[in-house]
C-alpha cells in the first residue's frame, strides 16, 4: 500500500476565515485555552510580522499588537472543513481517512496507474487545494503514519518501499512529532534527538519507560505491524452553518462568507460526483429570529460561482430585520451530475449560461416575474400556447410544421395579377392542413393552412377562411 498524506497546517485559520470579512491584510490570531491562559495557536502573516508566534500568551500578543485579532478555536468548524476536503479528495481514490486534527491520508496505490504515476497526481491534488483556497502539505509512505509524520516535518518527501521507512524517518526530530509532551519530556531526558535514536533501543525497556503503546506505535510507522483505518464515509447531504465573528448587515461581508461556504460546497460534490439544484440559506440574527431563503440554480450545478451570482442577486433584495450573526447552508437533495457533452470545437456551454441566466433572472426579479411559454393541446395556432411557471414541462404535439414567430393577429391578404400579396408575390408550397375547431367555446375556426415563399426566399403560413374564402398571414417561418 501507499499513503498520501496531506497535512493542513493553517487549519484553524482557515476554519476561522469562513466567517471573516474580506478585510484579511489586518493581523489576526487564534487561541485556545491551555491551563489557565490562552495561548496562541496560530497567527497569519500580519500578526507575524508585529512580532506575534504561536505560544505566546494572549495578553503578551495583545501587547505587541494593539490591532491584532482574536478568535477563538472552533474545533468543531476544523472538523467540518476536513470533511469536506475529505470528500472533495473521493475524486482521486475511493479511500481516504481523516487524520485529525490537520490531516487526511489517501491509499492511492490501485489509482497510480489511472492517473499516469505519483507526480502527476500528487500535482493535479496540489492544483485543486489552490483552486479552493487551501494550504496543505503532502508526503507518500507505505504505511499511514509515516506519511502523516512526513507530511508534517518533511513536505515533498516519497518513501515508496517498506524497506526504505527506517532510513526515511532516522532523520526526524523527535521535538518536532505529534506526541504528548509528556512522552517528549522523558525522551529528552534520555538524551532521544532523532528517531534513529529510538529505532535502536530495546522494545521491552521503551515499553517499561513509555508505556506498551510506544513501541507499538513506533513498528506501525515502521510498517512492522498493522495500522487499520477507518475510511471516510460522506453525508447523503451538505448541512454547514458558520457563526460570525461580530454581527453585520452588511451585504458584502454577507456575501465573503457565502462566498466560503459555496466553495466548500462545490468541493463536496465535485469529490462525489454530483450537483445541486436547489440550496437552502438561512441567517440567524441577534434576536435569535432565522431568515431563510430559497435558491434556485436552474439546473444540477456544482459551480461556486455560478451559486455566489445567484446568492448575491437574493441578497441584494433581502431586507434583513436585524444583523447576522450566523449563516449556513443546505442542500439537502443532491443530484447526479454527469460530465458535459463536448461539440466538435469544444464545450457546449450555451444551455449551462442560459440555465445561469434564468436563475439569476428569478434571484432578482421574483419567480413570479419569470415564466414560460408551453405547449396546450388546442389545434387552433392562437389557443395553443400559455404561460406558465419557469421550468414547467411542455407537452409533446403531434401537429404539422409551426412557424417560430406568430403574429398577434393574422394580417390580411390582397390578390394582385393572380397572386398572394405581402410585399411580394407568395408562391403555395404545401397541400392545404385543415383546422376545424373550437365550436364547443364559441370561438371556432374553418380554415385552410398553407407554407408560402416568396421571391426573397422567406417563407410564410398563411390560411384560407373557408366561410369567406378571404386570406390571411398568421405565421412567419425562421
Amino acid at each position: 500500500m501507499l499513503w498520501l498524506a496531506l497535512h493542513l497546517p493553517f487549519l484553524p485559520l482557515d476554519a476561522l476565515h469562513q466567517s471573516l470579512t474580506p478585510t484579511q491584510p489586518e493581523p489576526w490570531a487564534v487561541v485556545e485555552q491551555r491551563g489557565r491562559q490562552e495561548q496562541v495557536l496560530i497567527c497569519n502573516a500580519a500578526a507575524q510580522a508585529l512580532g506575534v508566534k504561536p505560544g505566546m500568551r494572549r495578553a503578551a500578543a495583545m501587547t505587541l499588537a494593539a490591532n491584532l485579532r482574536i478568535a477563538r478555536r472552533q474545533p468543531q468548524q476544523e472538523l467540518a472543513l476536513l470533511e469536506s476536503l475529505a470528500a472533495w479528495s473521493l475524486q482521486y481514490t475511493p479511500t481516504v481517512c481523516l487524520a485529525p486534527p490537520h490531516g487526511l491520508l489517501l491509499e492511492i496505490e490501485g489509482c497510480l496507474r489511472y492517473f499516469k504515476g505519483l507526480g502527476r497526481l500528487r500535482k493535479l491534488i496540489a492544483q485543486g487545494l489552490v483552486e479552493h483556497g487551501w494550504a496543505a502539505q503532502m508526503a507518500a509512505a507505505p504505511s499511514p503514519l509515516a506519511a502523516t509524520w512526513l507530511a508534517q516535518l518533511r513536505p515533498q518527501a516519497v518513501i515508496r518501499s517498506p524497506e526504505g521507512l527506517a532510513d526515511g524517518l532516522a532523520s526526524l526530530p523527535i521535538a518536532a512529532l505529534p506526541w504528548p509532551d509528556d512522552t517528549l519530556r522523558q525522551l529528552q531526558a534520555l538524551g532521544m534527538r532523532q528517531f534513529a535514536d529510538l529505532h535502536s533501543l530495546p522494545r521491552d525497556g521503551l515499553a517499561h519507560r513509555l508505556g506498551h503503546a510506544f513501541p507499538c506505535m513506533l513498528d506501525q510507522a515502521l510498517g512492522l505491524q498493522p495500522d487499520p483505518r477507518d475510511p471516510f464515509e460522506p453525508p447523503d447531504r451538505f448541512e454547514r452553518i458558520v457563526a460570525l465573528n461580530w454581527a453585520t448587515d452588511q451585504v458584502e461581508a454577507l456575501g465573503f462568507v457565502a462566498k466560503r461556504l459555496f466553495t466548500e460546497l462545490a468541493a463536496f460534490l465535485m469529490g462525489r460526483g454530483l450537483g445541486v439544484q436547489q440550496l437552502h440559506l438561512t441567517m440567524q440574527h441577534e434576536d435569535r429570529s432565522k431568515t431563510e431563503v430559497t435558491l434556485g440554480l436552474g439546473k444540477p450545478t456544482r459551480a461556486a460561482d455560478a451559486m455566489l451570482a445567484i446568492c448575491r442577486e437574493r441578497l441584494a433584495r433581502l431586507v434583513l430585520p436585524a444583523p447576522v450573526e450566523a449563516m449556513g447552508i443546505l442542500a439537502s437533495q443532491l443530484h447526479r451530475l454527469d460530465g458535459q457533452v463536448l461539440t466538435l470545437f469544444g464545450n457546449a456551454s450555451q444551455a449551462e449560461d442560459f440555465d445561469l441566466l434564468r436563475a439569476r433572472l428569478m434571484a432578482r426579479l421574483g419567480e413570479e416575474a419569470v415564466q414560460s411559454i408551453v405547449c396546450v393541446a388546442d389545434h387552433r395556432p392562437e389557443h395553443a400556447w400559455r404561460w406558465a411557471p419557469c421550468g414547467s414541462a411542455s407537452p409533446q404535439l403531434t401537429l404539422g410544421e409551426r412557424p417560430a414567430w406568430l403574429l398577434p393577429e393574422p394580417q390580411s391578404l390582397e390578390l394582385r395579377d393572380g397572386y398572394l400579396w405581402h410585399g411580394e408575390p407568395l408562391q403555395l408550397l404545401t397541400r392545404a392542413e385543415r383546422i376545424e375547431s373550437g365550436w364547443w367555446d364559441g370561438d371556432g375556426v374553418t380554415r385552410d393552412y398553407y407554407q408560402a415563399q416568396g421571391a426573397s426566399g422567406r417563407r410564410y403560413w398563411i390560411y384560407q377562411q373557408r366561410s369567406t374564402d378571404s386570406w390571411y398571414l398568421h405565421g412567419l417561418f425562421a
